[in-house]
């Protein structure tokens, strides 16, 4: 693992990787609109801290030192990334093609409109996913007192 490589696409949100005792300790930000999905967080090794920014929020992600762990902790993070990129990509794709579909319904006139079907092509069917919640601050792992 390079460590370059495996940072490169973390360091827009990475704030600091600190070691602790015999962990690694990665703070990244992350904008408050963002999601968590549970697939990508072992909750018992994510605690959420206090940000300065009110559109962000500032999470330390605890791995043991050993590769695997790290490995994974970095591929994690990476898909989360990816994950609401993603996300924020579909949502303008979306405006877009709601606004042209405005356009066709202002310029059409209703009994054309009542035959508009959407179909899909096969080879692009979609599939839904139904485990993409969110983390509460409350489930995460607390500072200890």
């Amino acid at each position: 693992m390079s460590l370059f490589k495996e940072f490169s696409s973390l360091l827009p949100y990475l704030q600091s990787v600190r070691k602790i005792k015999n962990y690694l300790s990665f703070d990244i930000t992350f904008p408050k609109t963002w999601k968590l999905p549970k697939r990508y967080v072992d909750e018992s090794k994510i605690m959420e801290h206090q940000s300065t920014n009110d559109n962000e929020r500032l999470f330390s992600y605890v791995s043991e030192i050993n590769e695997s762990d790290v490995e994974k902790s970095c591929e994690n993070l990476k898909n989360i990334i990816k994950y609401n990129l993603e996300r924020e990509e579909k949502e303008k794709l979306f405006d877009v093609k709601v606004q042209e579909l405005k356009k066709v319904f202002e310029k059409l006139p209703l009994d054309r409109l009542r035959g508009l079907y959407f179909e899909i092509e096969e080879q692009n069917q979609i599939k839904i996913e139904d485990d993409e919640e969110q983390l509460e601050t409350n489930s995460m792992v607390t500072e200890p007192n």
